[in-house]
């Protein structure tokens, strides 16, 4: 299935494609038309004067609903826009009628003006609600200029010159400090570092990088000047293919669901029936000679009818359920998400950052013979105490929590991709790769061979003093998560650019047997593209920028936050928390707001036909406008606190 294929598949009902704005004027416009009809019937001014009131609420602010009604009929779909032209105009009718004729239409009260705008004024507001909403994402797309690199230092013989990055041409050679991200793809021709490529690739341990090793547009260097060789500019670098990519998947995203409108497809119908029915038994109790008079029972049922609540039946658990969600560190930014976790049929995890913390820590100390387990400890942490980087870090941390005490360095070296060389008083340490300290000399243990996790061995002065293996760890839930999702039917896939030995480790302890490693962000897109081309549902969880294709081509998208995550505007679930104990609380939020929300449904439709039914049983006593409008909004109120239930998520 192509992406305009999936376009066209979902067709839109017509209010979605009107500019928030267009509905921002006309809503307050129509509040103060509101204002003053209810001031006018108080003080029981002229009916005529009420009249052009409410004539210019529908020809100025229902206009709106009129023209998208017309696109929506002709395209056979009923809307909550056909909803509300039917109805507020079946009301508007049936006052205006009352107004002029000298012999009043049958009916329990003598008009729905104030009703009727009512109407046109909430409808009027869910619909800048929604259009507001799905703006929102446009604006979000503009920040992908945040990861582009600006510019690059373009050799000129032996002298630098500063030039945009959209300038550079394939051929030119480029001059990259540490701390700078690569304004092309290319290839290094002089210089060896390590770049940190997760933007990329996703995996948080910087990559070796020597002569002739490719590097990518957007990555950052770590460690080493290089030189490099442009093959690819700006415009075609790998990183633009993520970023188109984000925007294709982005209008694939953009297509909104109104539950309103699905309200509305089956009300509407139901409505014409019960008040045609209405209709129908009093012509044939009174006769059909006054069936002109007996129209305003047909059209005051299909006005009063439609209940005002309706428009919050959906709005005020939304509301709450967000509140609620947010109490537990959970950010739900499309509901329909809810929908779409309870309907898939397979769930993609992430490993770095989703399924695991992403964040190395020193899992195993491992001593020589005769080295005490402190010695190991305090050399490694003397000679990473200066060192930036993943390895470095998880060391600093380990001593620091073991109260291990470092000593003053006298010099240091990094040597990308292999190690630190430092100097502390008298002793040369090493500390790196297992191959590079026994291309020094230096023999290791051969349990090495049989670790499964990334390793670090330490010698001093020749000595080989032992090793210590660093993981990222599984986070607490992950394993009940993917129980929980198992026990549904639905089938979890482990996809991450990292190698498989590190995936295999964590796939085993999260119970997960099929995985996928050393994927692109490209491939991880693909696969899910293909997945639902063959009509599955699909959900992705991830958390970094090289994630976000899959996360949009997906049904829904869930992440794990973090301080930069700017991508977590496009995405429909963000959790801010460390564990995946969330993930149970989503199946549990939606069943439970399913719920509400069908409650709230019924309320509103069978409480505002009980009103209405009441007023007719009662004629030919007539009732003022106040009965029925304070009727309505007593729905509301019910509606309202029915839906403070979601406030709590268990």
């Amino acid at each position: 299935m192509t992406d305009s294929s999936i376009l066209h598949a979902r067709p839109e009902p017509a209010a979605l494609s009107v500019p928030s704005k267009a509905f921002t004027y006309r809503f307050f416009l129509s509040a103060c038309f509101l204002v003053l009809i209810l001031f006018s019937l108080t003080f029981r001014h002229s009916e005529v004067g009420i009249f052009i009131l409410g004539l210019m609420n529908f020809l100025f602010c229902a206009d709106v609903f009129v023209r998208c009604a017309g696109r929506d009929l002709a395209a056979g779909r009923l809307s909550f826009s056909v909803l509300i032209t039917v109805c507020a105009g079946a009301g508007f009718l049936y006052s205006a009628l009352n107004t002029f004729l000298t012999v009043k239409l049958a009916g329990p009260v003598a008009d729905l003006y104030l009703y009727c705008t009512l109407l046109i004024t909430l409808g009027l507001w869910a619909e800048r609600r929604l259009a507001r909403e799905k703006e929102k994402t446009r604006v979000f797309i503009k920040k992908i200029d945040d990861f582009l690199p600006k510019s690059g230092r373009l050799c000129e013989g032996r002298r630098f010159r500063k030039v945009f990055a959209d300038e550079l041409k394939p051929g030119d050679l480029i001059f990259v400090k540490p701390g700078e991200r690569l304004p092309a793809d290319g290839i290094i021709r002089q210089g060896k570092t390590s770049i940190d490529e997760q933007l990329i690739t996703g995996n948080m341990l910087p990559t070796s990088k020597r002569m002739g090793s490719r590097a990518y547009a957007g990555t950052l260097n770590k460690s080493a000047d290089i030189y490099v060789e442009v093959t690819e500019v700006l415009a075609d670098s790998a990183l633009m293919s993520v970023i188109d990519a984000i925007k294709k998947g982005e209008l694939l995203r953009s297509g909104f669901k109104s539950a309103l409108d699905g309200f509305s497809a089956w009300l509407l119908p139901l409505l014409v029936l019960a008040a045609g029915a209405v209709y129908a038994w009093v012509l044939y109790a009174a006769g059909q000679e006054q069936w002109f008079h007996y129209l305003g029972i047909f059209l005051f049922v299909l006005a009063a009818a439609c209940p005002a609540a309706l428009v919050f039946v959906a709005v005020f658990p939304s509301f709450f359920t967000r509140s609620g969600a947010r109490a537990a560190k959970i950010k739900i930014q499309n509901m329909y998400a809810l929908e779409e976790l309870s309907r898939a049929d397979t769930v993609f995890f992430d490993k770095t950052g989703t399924l695991t913390y992403g964040e190395l820590r020193v899992s195993g100390v491992y001593p020589a013979a005769k080295v005490s387990e402190k010695l190991l400890l305090e050399t490694v942490a003397t000679a990473e105490q200066l060192v930036d980087g993943p390895f470095a870090d998880a060391f600093n941390l380990y001593a620091k929590e073991h109260k291990i005490k470092t000593k003053r360095l006298l010099c240091f070296d990094v040597l990308p991709g292999l190690g630190v060389e430092a100097t502390c008083g008298g002793d040369k340490i090493l500390a790196g790769r297992t191959q590079w300290l026994e291309e020094k000399g230096i023999s290791t243990s051969a349990k090495i061979a049989s670790a499964a996790e990334a390793v670090v061995c330490v010698a001093r002065n020749g000595k080989f003093l032992g090793y210590l293996t660093l993981s990222d760890e599984l986070r607490p839930g992950a394993k009940e998560a993917v129980a929980l999702l198992k026990s549904m039917g639905k089938d979890i896939l482990l996809v991450s650019g990292d190698n498989e030995s590190s995936v295999a480790v964590i796939a085993q302890e999260a119970g997960i047997e099929k995985m996928n490693y050393n994927v692109l962000p490209k491939t991880k897109a693909e696969i899910i593209a293909n997945l639902r081309g063959l009509g599955k549902r699909v959900v992705m969880v991830g958390d970094g920028f090289n994630d976000i294709i899959a996360l949009l081509r997906a049904d829904a998208g869930i992440v794990f936050a973090s301080g930069k995550n700017v991508y977590n505007n496009w995405v429909d679930i963000i959790i801010k928390r460390r564990d995946l104990f969330p993930i149970s609380y989503l199946f549990t939020i939606n069943k439970k707001l399913r719920r509400v929300v069908l409650l709230n449904v019924l309320m509103a439709v069978l409480l505002n036909g009980a009103l209405a039914a009441w007023l007719l049983w009662r004629m030919p006593q007539t009732a003022g406008w106040t009965m029925f409008v304070g009727g309505s909004l007593a729905v509301v109120l019910l509606v309202f606190l029915n839906s403070t239930r979601m406030l709590k998520i268990k």
